[in-house]
């Protein structure tokens, strides 16, 4: 044998056989189960092949799942712990090895709902929802094949188990590192195991509608499909169709395909009035009714669109979910929305949320979704400043402008940067956090709006006992309303002319959802002209959720102008509730009185109010508004709708 091709063939063997070893140690992730149902209880195991180099005494694995996986109750993430397992979330790791010992740890563990508070992440990221599993080596070594199990919600010790997020997540990878010597430095294990969250079945319908409509010309009627998390349902559904008030042609039954989640179909109304249409699903036993139709016989000047100009997304350091343009338009049927996700980077502790890197993606995004006269998006971001400025929304007429962070600008600075008549700051949950917020600071220009409602409570006046106030709600940690100057009523009594929205502040790509507010404008088209105008010119009124059609005039001026009196100050007001109407009230601020009073109540006790009250005793200067209570409640929140006010002089 030629020893030159001896000594070859052997030293291919040698390398072969090297490679077939790294290949049978190499490191190896494992998932089972790979699928979660949305918000349900179980027990998840991370299974962990160590690999090659073993892992000494006084090395560690770090493991992440998605972020989503934490996403819980109240906006917040769900609490994953190490401490105690006879609790919820409890989790813990064992090992194949007879001999080593290990020790699971929740970094920056704490108790209670998480729900400010960031966390790094594997790669780099400072969020809330991130939740780091360390487990160390504390004796003993692992090898190369060794397994090391990561169990969520380990029930052997009397733990109710761990429950999954409550958002829809596509297939995506945990995050694995390991430490294998001990000297703190981790190196990131690649691997194939993902893991998803479906949806859980039918729960809810919804059926929504445009707020006008013109008789005998056609319109689009959605349907859509929820679960018990508000994530879209895939099931398919037999849905029978009926009108409630009104007349209309319409389909008396249709199907909601396996998978979609919702169906668009045509309805024509045949005679002028206010359409209700009944959807139900009886399978199921589920009902759903539109929001009231009001049908003319010609095209209305101006009309009614509906949108949320309040959510975050994935993008937010305090956010997850990727499909918030989708659930917005075909899930809550609204006709625009606005992501405004936090503007915000971190000198040294790496990015957080919203920043120069990602914001060509970020309002790349937003202009795929846009579909001029069908579904409006506005490019926007929030800017979180603390005191004296407060929290704004950014919202642009047409292209995007000036992306700032709380960190390194002020709030005229960001005015500054902003174009007169091309862009708005909206502030919002000014009655909770961060305190102090000086309205003196103020730009007419450039704010011309208030966020009186969202999920985080109601700003309109301190009323810690009002059902809506910040005390009630579940939306996030318990709230205290502030004992200071910076409700609504304070704020127009201070003379600033800024009209209400209402918008969800939605932490779950999940906008436009029926309790977390919503925003009203009568605009001359569904552009990015039309609803952006509509805002700068105060044409807007705010909900909790629920598409009431409001219409408010003194003396012939709509909401958000500023009327003439003279010797009397006529309030004309129409109503078109999406449940039977329980009280509409005037409310009314002379100069020299020190707040707000009722002036003058309705209660219709039905689901349509056309009535005028007439102040005998008008005063120049006086500010007038209405709000709307419904008598039933939605998801276990009071409906209510508040007028812009309109000034006189």
């Amino acid at each position: 044998m030629n020893t030159r091709v001896g000594l070859a063939a052997v030293l291919l063997l040698g390398i072969w056989l090297m490679a077939s070893r790294q290949a049978e140690i190499e490191s190896h992730v494992e998932i089972s189960p790979e699928t979660a149902i949305a918000g349900e209880v179980g027990t998840w195991t991370v299974g962990i092949r160590v690999g090659d180099g073993g892992i000494e005494t006084g090395g560690a694995l770090r493991v992440q799942m998605p972020d989503a996986w934490h996403s819980g109750p109240r906006n917040s993430a769900t609490p994953l712990q190490a401490s105690d397992p006879k609790r919820a979330q409890y989790v813990t790791a064992k090992t194949s090895r007879d001999g080593v010992v290990l020790k699971t740890t929740v970094e920056d563990e704490r108790a209670g709902l998480l729900v400010k508070h960031s966390k790094e992440s594997l790669d780099g990221r400072f969020e809330r929802y991130v939740m780091v599993v360390r487990v160390e080596v504390v004796s003993g070594s692992l090898r190369a094949d060794d397994v090391v199990e990561v169990i969520y919600g380990d029930v052997e010790s009397g733990s109710p188990g761990f429950t999954a997020g409550d958002v829809v997540l596509s297939r995506t990878p945990v995050m694995v590192a390991i430490d294998r010597s001990g000297e703190g430095t981790f190196e990131s294990v690649e691997h194939d195991a993902t893991v998803a969250i479906a949806p859980g079945p039918v729960s809810e319908i919804q059926l929504h509608a445009p707020s006008q409509a013109v008789s005998e010309k056609d319109f689009e009627l959605l349907i859509s499909l929820l679960d018990r998390h508000a994530n879209v349902a895939r099931e398919a559904a037999a849905i029978e169709l009926e009108v409630v008030t009104g007349e209309a042609e319409l389909p008396k039954a249709v199907s909601v395909p396996e998978g979609a989640g919702h169906l668009r179909f045509r309805v024509t109304p045949t005679a002028t009035g206010v359409l209700r249409i009944r959807a139900s699903f009886k399978a199921l036993g589920l009902e759903a009714t539109s929001n009231p139709v009001d049908v003319s016989h010609r095209e209305p000047e101006r009309r009614l669109y509906w949108g949320d100009l309040h959510s975050h997304t994935h993008y937010s350091w305090d956010g997850v979910g990727t499909d918030a343009f989708g659930y917005a338009r075909d899930t809550s049927g609204l006709d625009f929305y606005a992501m405004t996700d936090h503007s915000r980077v971190v000198s040294g502790r790496g990015p957080q949320g919203l920043h120069e890197g990602v914001w060509g993606e970020y309002t790349a995004e937003t202009e795929a979704h846009h579909e001029p006269g069908r579904f409006v998006t506005l490019h926007a971001y929030e800017c979180s400043f603390g005191r004296p400025f407060g929290h704004h929304n950014v919202f642009f007429r047409g292209a995007p402008g000036a992306l700032k962070n709380p960190e390194t600008s002020k709030l005229p600075e960001l005015w500054e940067a902003l174009d007169a008549g091309d862009a708005l700051t909206i502030p919002h949950h000014t009655g909770k956090f961060p305190g102090g917020i000086d309205f003196s600071i103020h730009d007419p220009e450039r704010r011309r709006n208030f966020e009186i409602y969202s999920g985080h409570g109601l700003s309109e006046v301190y009323d810690p006992e009002h059902p809506l106030a910040f005390e009630q709600s579940d939306f996030t940690s318990p709230s205290k309303s502030l004992r200071d100057s910076t409700f609504a009523h304070d704020v127009w009594r201070q003379g600033l002319k800024l009209s209400t929205i209402a918008a969800s502040d939605d932490h779950r790509s999940k906008p436009g959802q029926p309790h977390y507010g919503l925003t009203g404008v009568w605009a001359e088209e569904l552009t990015r002209e039309g609803i952006f105008q509509a805002l700068y010119d105060r044409r807007t009124y705010g909900t909790t959720g629920s598409k009431i059609v409001l219409e408010v005039t003194l003396n012939g001026t709509p909401m958000g102008g500023v009327a003439k009196i003279g010797e009397q100050a006529l309030v004309s007001v129409r109503v078109l509730g999406t449940d039977v109407i329980e009280r509409v009230e005037v409310l009314r601020w002379r100069p020299d009185e020190e707040r707000f009073s009722v002036a003058h109540t309705f209660e219709p006790m039905r689901m349509a109010l056309v009535a005028t009250w007439r102040d005998e005793q008008p005063v120049p200067g006086a500010i007038y508004f209405v709000r709307v209570s419904q008598v039933n409640e939605v998801r276990g929140l009071p409906v209510m709708a508040w007028s812009s006010p309109i000034w006189t002089e």
